[in-house]
């Protein structure tokens, strides 16, 4: 008696999933009729899974353009903070050891690092957001100290020596604080050396 009432509930369990599962997969009780309900349930809980996760992953998502609220004063600061990134990359992969420490490659990193630093100022002049950017709003209300970082790491990115190894080993971590330093305070998520 306790197993039919078991049964019982098993089979209204799946009817009641059934009812929200494609047509597709009704259609395997009717092509193997002799395997149990227990059994269908089993299979097409995680098929039904995949099929919804497989839909979530094919339908394209909308890219963000002017119309949406997108700036192009946000993209320029993405941009810049994206060129910065990969300077800051290449002198860390050199300086940790990832990467052999090549003069040409460290000089042209400090040059990007030295033009974009002086502009940051410039590309956070004015208050423009969008969903892209991480910026906080402290960044113009508190516009006199976040002039002030900025100026300190074009200083830093000034000093940075890529003369040899052990010089950009001494002066790089002085750019990075100046970095991190102003993402702590001004980035809505902080993450080393991306901001935008």
């Amino acid at each position: 008696m306790g197993r039919s009432r078991s049964r019982g509930r098993q089979t209204a369990g799946y009817r009641s999933f059934s009812a929200g599962v494609p047509i597709l997969f009704q259609l395997f009780d009717s092509v193997n009729p002799a395997r149990s309900r227990t059994m269908t349930l089993r299979l097409l809980k995680p098929l039904a899974c995949l099929a919804l996760l497989a839909a979530i992953a094919a339908a394209p998502s909308a890219p963000v353009t002017a119309r949406d609220g997108a700036s192009k004063h946000v993209t320029r600061r993405i941009t810049l903070m994206a060129t910065q990134k990969a300077a800051m990359d290449v002198l860390t992969a050199m300086m940790a050891g990832r990467a052999v420490f090549d003069q040409g490659k460290a000089r042209a990193a400090r040059r990007q690092l030295i033009k974009s630093t002086s502009s940051i100022r410039k590309q956070f002049r004015k208050h423009r957001m969008d969903p892209r950017s991480h910026a906080r709003p402290q960044i113009w209300t508190s516009w006199d100290d976040f002039e002030a970082r900025a100026k300190s790491a074009e200083i830093a990115a000034r000093a940075l020596s890529a003369r040899s190894l052990p010089a950009l080993r001494r002066t790089l971590p002085g750019l990075m604080q100046g970095c991190l330093s102003c993402h702590e305070t001004y980035r809505r998520t902080p993450n080393s050396f991306t901001t935008h």
